[in-house]
């Protein structure tokens, strides 16, 4: 009985590693995301059709980034979760990407 719980246990815990390693390899992908959006929308003329498209498309790859991290985290039952986990997706780079102010965030 001890050896089945440990394999369960196990499978747990692999489920929870490979969850938090998919979710850390998003994140990388978020952080290199918001970094160019954040350019464009500072450095490049906003008001450009090619600018424009490039920031909407950007921001819609960073909401499918967030909603796998959503969905990696989901499928990890609630009471095996790690700390690590339960950070995903990052409600601050969220602010980043709708465009926030700091003042509001704060």
């Amino acid at each position: 009985m001890d050896e089945e719980n440990m394999t369960r246990g196990d499978e747990h815990h692999l489920s929870l590693q490979k969850a938090w390693q998919q979710c850390e390899l998003v994140q990388n992908m978020i952080d290199i995301s918001i970094s160019s959006l954040e350019g464009l929308r500072t450095k490049c003329a906003t008001s450009n059709d090619l600018t424009q498209k490039e920031i909407r498309t950007l921001e819609g790859k960073l909401v499918k980034y967030f909603s796998r991290q959503l969905s990696c985290k989901l499928r990890v039952a609630l009471e095996v979760r790690s700390a690590e986990l339960q950070d995903f997706p990052r409600l601050g780079h969220w602010f980043r990407i709708v465009n926030l102010r700091k003042e509001v965030t704060e």
